[in-house]
């Protein structure tokens, strides 16, 4: 049996990392997943479990940082670190499951894959440290299917990869298979792969200031030592100490699909209005919880957003964008059920506290985040929280801070060929989602439009956080307030 401690050390893990070493060790947070399908060319004859070998072994050798895996994850920062495995056995992080229906239409949501989400969600990576990596890939084939398509479903610790890291990885996988060819070597040795020398990529820490304003800082100190509670906010149910394996400690996965027209409407929608789809779509979630809550009891929700700061970061002689690190903040942006003016909109059901006004609104609150370069940024007042484990176990029995969280990765964009012709590889059908957060927002929107344009939004969420019927009526609301400002003529 390894001993982790005999591992390799690279670096100590950055503040942010930390805070994910850190959820991971409580059970707070396991994993982020991006999944996506392939289409293989037509002229394609190896084996499946040899070409996803080969290529892995491609994207393993390019990105070091996937044969890392932290250690001390149960300490405070400085103390966690990344240790390097000497080789990793494909056998141990590559799953194979074969697929029960088939692959769904366009704008058809997957339930299988969606059953699959959840079950891998609930999967930590505590189990065998130090002798397997800290990520996952479950390929979930389709013997039927005419093409030999199959879903590769990729899940990751937080503190390797954030949610864009998902869409880099696939792209590798992608590049990787174009030129995967049959391994002379046997079946046992294909399956080990050797780790690269190659150091890691800093943390955010080292790549950005992240300044903080005094004024900023005081503002957070306050609300920390003296919290005011909202009145009449819906956030779920209060944060629960996890206590696997019972329902409570269970991500549940619901998706949204938007057909190709549909997706392509939204988009010019959107852009017609000023404002843009993650704005629009944050809106319409916002109106749909209100619309199935007790106005008596609530009338405002508050939505926060995860924001990439890889556009302020440089890289010497490297694309930070083709890179697996983590490199994200967040903004966020309060809503209310007060009533929209009737010149901006017409809506009403799900709809009634939505209006384009609203998402012009959210797009200039992302717009000042952006804007800021990174100053004042919540990631940048990591450095003020001693004791990161304290900060999570004392807000046990406290009210969530966000009602609802939402997370865009935008277009799964392949550079090159794109995708073009019968003998490449292609991509189709791409979900982000992510586990349900113990403590965080009451339920998180994941979304990613992958090659076959289809939006697709994954719902995550824990039935300790909300209750399974309520968000099951919030998802059929987005649904109909989706299709309701669609059929608006522009």
């Amino acid at each position: 049996m390894t001993d982790p401690t005999s591992l390799e050390k690279l670096r100590r893990c950055g503040r942010l990392e930390t805070y994910s070493t850190i959820r991971h060790h409580l059970n707070f947070y396991t994993n982020v997943g991006t999944a996506a399908t392939y289409f293989p060319p037509t002229s394609s004859s190896l084996p499946l479990r040899t070409l996803i070998f080969a290529a892995l072994r491609q994207v393993i050798t390019t990105h070091s940082i996937l044969s890392a895996i932290p250690l001390n994850e149960d300490s405070n920062y400085p103390d966690p670190y990344f240790a390097r495995l000497p080789s990793i056995d494909l056998r141990t992080c590559v799953e194979f499951v074969e697929r029960k229906t088939a692959h769904p239409g366009d704008g058809d949501a997957d339930v299988e894959l969606e059953t699959l989400l959840s079950e891998q969600h609930g999967r930590n990576f505590k189990e065998g440290l130090g002798t397997r990596p800290f990520w996952r890939l479950v390929i979930l084939t389709a013997p039927g299917a005419k093409g030999g398509e199959f879903t590769a479903a990729w899940f990751v610790h937080h503190a390797l990869a954030d949610g864009t890291s998902g869409l880099v990885f696939h792209r590798a996988l992608l590049a990787a298979l174009q030129s995967a060819s049959a391994p002379s070597s046997s079946d046992e040795a294909d399956a080990i792969v050797a780790s690269p020398s190659t150091p890691l990529l800093p943390p955010i820490e080292s790549l950005h200031p992240l300044p903080i304003s005094l004024f900023f800082l005081g503002q957070q100190l306050w609300g920390e030592w003296f919290p005011a509670p909202v009145a009449k906010l819906w956030t779920g149910g209060p944060i629960t100490a996890p206590r696997p394996p019972s329902s409570n400690a269970r991500t549940h996965i619901k998706t949204l699909v938007l057909s190709k027209s549909q997706t392509a409407q939204l988009v010019a929608l959107s852009r017609a209005n000023r404002t843009t789809v993650t704005a629009a779509l944050q809106t319409v979630i916002a109106s749909a919880v209100l619309a199935n809550l007790d106005a008596n009891k609530f009338d405002k929700v508050q939505g926060d957003g995860a924001l990439s700061l890889r556009p302020n970061l440089t890289l010497e002689g490297r694309d930070v964008g083709e890179e697996i690190g983590v490199w994200v903040s967040r903004w966020v942006h309060p809503f209310s059920r007060q009533p929209a003016s009737p010149a901006s909109t017409s809506y009403g059901g799900a709809l009634a506290s939505f209006s384009w006004e609203s998402a012009r609104a959210v797009r200039e609150s992302i717009t000042r985040e952006v804007a800021g370069n990174g100053k004042n940024s919540v990631v940048g007042l990591l450095r003020w929280v001693s004791d990161l484990q304290q900060f999570f176990t004392k807000r046990i029995g406290m009210a969530r801070s966000e009602s609802f969280e939402i997370s865009s990765l935008g277009v799964l964009k392949i550079k090159g060929n794109e995708m073009e012709g019968d003998e490449v590889w292609k991509i189709g059908r791409t979900i982000f989602s992510q586990c349900g957060s113990v403590a965080g927002a009451g339920f998180s929107v994941s979304v990613v439009t992958g090659g076959d344009g289809n939006l697709n939004m994954a719902f995550s969420w824990l039935e300790s956080a909300v209750e399974e019927e309520l968000m099951g009526k919030v998802v059929r609301s987005v649904k109909e307030g989706v299709d309701e400002i669609l059929t608006v003529v522009m």
